[in-house]
């Protein structure tokens, strides 16, 4: 006859195990995510007062209590500020990006929101396709366009230790031909423009920690 009693005794341990070490991976990812999040919210990269890493303030959660965008990813949860788009995690309410997308726009909002960004982040890092911006920064700052180049040639970018990017996406063209990035061509096309300011690591990081 099996006895239950003892096939409980044996097993109730070996679940109190698992579960205390489920509980100790999920603690240590959530140190790993908040000591990585603090090197990115020491770039001081953001906008409207929205800092890529840092918690919310009482002010900013106010809004995001009262201006809440659906679809949020499991353990996060976003908001408007304006056009701004944030998300920030539930745990302790730290930025994990910020977006803004506008549609139908022609050439003068294009051109306002490079100014914009180039206003806030300096020359971009990179341009791909004549359609992206990119500003890559590391522990040191921003990363130089002739260090970045160099790198992505001879396949090492990992080595340049990306903490946070900035993307512009443009479904028209960024640049008049041989210009720079404030001067644009200048005719009646329309299109899409994105923005993204994020950490790939600190997300890993935070995604690691949901289990």
């Amino acid at each position: 006859m099996i006895n239950r009693k003892k096939i409980q005794v044996t097993i109730l341990p070996a679940l109190l195990i698992i579960l205390l070490s489920a509980v100790t991976c999920l603690a240590a990812d959530r140190s790993a995510f908040t000591a990585l999040a603090d090197r990115v919210q020491a770039l001081g990269l953001g906008m409207q007062g929205y800092v890529l890493g840092r918690p919310l303030t009482s002010r900013q959660k106010a809004i995001a209590l009262a201006h809440p965008v659906a679809g949020s990813y499991k353990g996060t949860y976003r908001f408007r500020d304006g056009g701004l788009v944030v998300v920030a995690d539930t745990g302790d309410d730290r930025v994990l990006a910020m977006y803004q997308r506008r549609e139908n726009v022609g050439f003068a909002q294009l051109k306002n929101m490079v100014a914009h960004l180039m206003t806030a982040f300096a020359e971009p890092t990179t341009m791909a396709h004549d359609k992206i911006l990119y500003w890559a920064f590391n522990e040191q700052g921003q990363v130089s366009e002739d260090a970045f180049n160099k790198a992505k040639k001879d396949q090492k970018t990992r080595e340049l230790g990306i903490l946070a990017t900035v993307k512009l996406n443009s479904t028209m063209a960024i640049m008049a031909g041989g210009g720079t990035p404030d001067t644009l061509a200048a005719n009646e096309e329309t299109g899409t423009i994105y923005f993204i300011i994020t950490s790939d690591p600190m997300v890993q990081a935070f995604m690691a920690g949901q289990g």
